[in-house]
C-alpha cells in the first residue's frame, strides 16, 4: 500500500513539474515579458505603456496612456469579470487604461499577420489571440512593432508553449 501511495505521489509531483516546465521557468516568462514590452511599444507613441503580464496559466494585457486624447467631464471606470477572465477600462482627462485578463486554457488559437500600418502606426505584425468559453468567443490583438517575421514566429512559439501547457485546445 505504501508503495502504491508513493508511486501516485511521485507521478502527481512529476506531472506538476512537467506542466510547470512546459510553461517555462519564471526566468523564461520574465524574458518573454521583457521582449514583448519592447516589441509592443509603438515608436509613434513613446508615452503609451503596453504590457502582457504572464502569471502561470493566466495573462493580463495592460494598455496605459497618460497623455491620451481623452477629455472627460468626470472620471469613468467600467469593468467586467467572471471566472478567470475579464476587462476593465478607466478614463479621465488625458488618461486612458485598459486591462484584459484571460486564462490560457480558454485560448483556442494564436495566429499572426503583417499589418500595413497608417499614420499612427507603422507597419508591424499583430498576434491574434482567439478564446472561447461557454458559447462566447472573443479575440484581441497584440501589436508587435517589428517587420522581422522570425522574431514574431519565435514569440508565437513561446506563447503557444504556455497555452498548450495550460490545457489550451
Amino acid at each position: 500500500m505504501k508503495t502504491v501511495l508513493f508511486a501516485l505521489t511521485f507521478l502527481g509531483t512529476l506531472g506538476a513539474a512537467t506542466r510547470s516546465q512546459a510553461q517555462g521557468t519564471p526566468a523564461e516568462q520574465q524574458a518573454l515579458m521583457k521582449q514583448l514590452d519592447q516589441l509592443m511599444q509603438n515608436p509613434q507613441k513613446p508615452k503609451q505603456y503596453v504590457h502582457l503580464a504572464l502569471k502561470g496559466c493566466r495573462a493580463e494585457q495592460i494598455i496605459r496612456d497618460k497623455e491620451a486624447d481623452v477629455d472627460m467631464p468626470k472620471p469613468l471606470a467600467v469593468s467586467y469579470g467572471g471566472s478567470g477572465s475579464g476587462w476593465a477600462v478607466s478614463m479621465d482627462k488625458g488618461y486612458f487604461e485598459l486591462k484584459m485578463s484571460f486564462d490560457w486554457a480558454d485560448v483556442t488559437s494564436l495566429t499572426y499577420a503583417l499589418e500595413k500600418g497608417d499614420e499612427d502606426e507603422p507597419r508591424h505584425y499583430e498576434i491574434k489571440i482567439a478564446k472561447q468559453k461557454k458559447g462566447s468567443s472573443t479575440s484581441f490583438e497584440l501589436p508587435l512593432y517589428t517587420t522581422n517575421e522570425a522574431t514574431v514566429k519565435d514569440v508565437v512559439r513561446r506563447l503557444e508553449k504556455i497555452r498548450r501547457s495550460c490545457g489550451g485546445e
